[in-house]
């Protein structure tokens, strides 16, 4: 497609959730337009003109939007008339567009407007064709086994079906020829069935009337299946089939086997005097899910192990080759053990001392990743559980991540189920053993990808984080309430506190009374003037001995 200073080249359309489009170049590897601001939501379908110069897109916004690629510029923008519009198809001619849902309308993209609107479909359109002259519109819907054809001129009005083909199963694909007007389906067990003119049905008998419809209903011309050669009666399904010009339009494209390598093969569906084969069945060999066939393996194999004799480079060997020397005395001797390597064998002669320091040689050494892996390969594989709650106790991220590396996917889902067990008994060990979860789901994503049934043997997990995720607003807010209570204690603490500091404060540690101090100098002075004034009277004794003095 055109995309500015690129050259031309093939690109497919990429809608984006975020409602912008990406255009990918499949010769580049790259994004080179980004179409965007116009969708607000998840785009559901793209189609894009011949030459590549416009396109148009739909999304979950129910807005249908037309593009200029070359300038990544929206031209115009317009409401679609329903809801949930899923599916776009742009006419050969570019004139017309049909948008589908529930519904399938028809837009005349000149104006702007609906041409007609058809409706037929009990579930979701999800795959709409034009005709080589755009006169006829086929459609088909999901679980539903019948496609229904619509007039879709614009001389007329008539929104009914013109006719409604019928295959055995529900339909997965349609295609419109280009040079004729015929019809092809591919059903979900793989087949092909093929009508030359789809709006042509046989006249309506009592016996094929439809009461519920206006139309008849057809069956294919002709069938088409590839059987396996390998096992009896076992259908090899055909994913994709389109009509080719090459051998006068008479030919379809078919995609066999397995998506990741697929078949290709083309299919004549006419005799040589141009009648249209009832049935067309063909054994092909069955194609497996490997990049290289089993087939393929095996004979490489044997290419590589495979050896050709050659005698140049035999050797002969005589009887001197085969000369035994004679055992010795001292050779018997030297092999023979001592007597204390005997006791030291039977760890007899060990002292107290000799066995103190081999216990303490003994250490305890902290396993590696490797040996932990092996350690819980065997608690899983003998579904020990304290084993299993052995291996558990670590919570280093690097040991962990190591271990679950080296673990064999056929062990992972085991663990995750237990590791669930676990988590929703205990939710105090939510913490640890949410390391080794993550760990699982980062590690294995693409294995994990292929489980069938995984959500279903996660769902309990799911519920789990669900309900606490749904516990944490209210823990919130009563963390939030009891911040509030314990605030509010320590503040009346803390002012208790300070009032009784307050209290102690104002209570004086001496008191100071004025009246008995007064007093107390009082007497301190009238007991001097006593002494001043009364003289001190001295006995007999005490005279006598102061007239021996003098």
């Amino acid at each position: 497609k055109k995309s500015g200073t690129v050259p031309l080249s093939k690109a497919i359309a990429l809608g984006m959730q975020s409602g912008s489009i990406s255009l990918y170049s499949l010769s580049h590897g790259t994004v080179i337009k980004t179409l965007e601001n116009a969708h607000t939501t998840s785009v559901s379908d793209f189609v894009m003109t011949k030459d590549g110069s416009r396109g148009y897109s739909v999304a979950e916004d129910n807005f249908i939007v037309e593009w200029d690629i070359e300038e990544a510029k929206e031209i115009f923008k317009w409401k679609a008339d329903a809801k949930n519009i899923r599916k776009l198809k742009l006419s050969h001619d570019e004139t017309k567009l049909a948008t589908a849902g529930h519904i399938i309308t028809l837009w005349d993209l000149s104006k702007h407007t609906v041409i007609k609107k058809f409706t037929g479909h009990a579930s979701m359109v999800k795959e709409l064709a034009f005709s080589s002259q755009d006169d006829l519109l086929v459609s088909i819907a999901e679980d539903d086994r019948y496609i229904n054809v619509w007039d879709a001129q614009l001389n007329n009005n008539n929104t009914n079906n013109v006719s409604a083909l019928t295959v055995e199963n529900n339909v997965s694909h349609i295609d419109f020829s280009t040079t004729e007007p015929a019809v092809l389906a591919v059903t979900e067990e793989g087949l092909v069935g093929i009508w030359e003119n789809p709006s042509l049905v046989a006249p309506q008998t009592t016996n094929h009337k439809r009461k519920m419809m206006r139309s008849m209903t057809k069956e294919p011309d002709s069938n088409i299946k590839i059987v396996s050669t390998t096992e009896e009666n076992k259908n090899i399904p055909i994913l994709a089939a389109q009509f080719v010009t090459d051998k006068g339009g008479k030919s379809i494209m078919t995609a066999r086997g397995s998506s990741i390598k697929p078949s290709f093969e083309v299919i004549k569906y006419v005799e040589d005097t141009g009648a249209v084969m009832r049935q067309v069945e063909l054994f092909r060999q069955p194609v497996t899910n490997f990049l290289i066939d089993s087939a393929s393996i095996a004979a490489n194999n044997l290419r590589t192990t495979k050896k050709t004799y050659d005698e140049s480079s035999v050797t002969v060997l005589g009887n001197s080759d085969f000369a035994i020397k004679a055992p010795t005395m001292q050779e018997n001797h030297e092999t023979e053990q001592t007597i204390e390597q005997k006791l030291m064998s039977l760890d007899v002669a060990d002292t107290t001392e000799q066995k103190h320091k081999k216990n303490k040689k003994k250490t305890i050494v902290t396993p590696a990743a490797g040996s932990l892996q092996t350690v819980l390969v065997q608690a899983l594989h003998s579904d020990d559980k304290s084993l299993l709650e052995a291996c558990l106790q670590f919570t280093k991220r690097d040991v962990i991540e190591t271990t679950i590396r080296r673990l064999p996917t056929a062990y992972l889902i085991p663990l995750l189920q237990d590791l669930i067990t676990r988590f929703q008994e205990k939710p105090s060990r939510a913490a640890a053993l949410l390391v080794w979860i993550q760990s699982i789901l980062l590690i294995h994503t693409a294995y994990l990808m292929t489980v069938p049934n995984l959500v279903a043997k996660l769902s309990n997990f799911y519920q789990a984080l669900d309900t606490r995720l749904g516990v944490f607003p209210k823990l919130l807010a009563l963390r939030g309430r009891l911040d509030v209570v314990q605030s509010q204690v320590s503040v009346k603490a803390y002012s208790n506190i300070n009032d009784q500091e307050l209290e102690r404060a104002q209570v004086p540690e001496n008191i100071y009374v004025e009246e008995d101090s007064d007093y107390a100098v009082e007497e301190d002075e009238e007991d001097e003037e006593v002494d001043l004034s009364e003289p001190e009277y001295m006995d007999e004794d005490d005279l006598t001995e102061s007239e021996d003095e003098l």
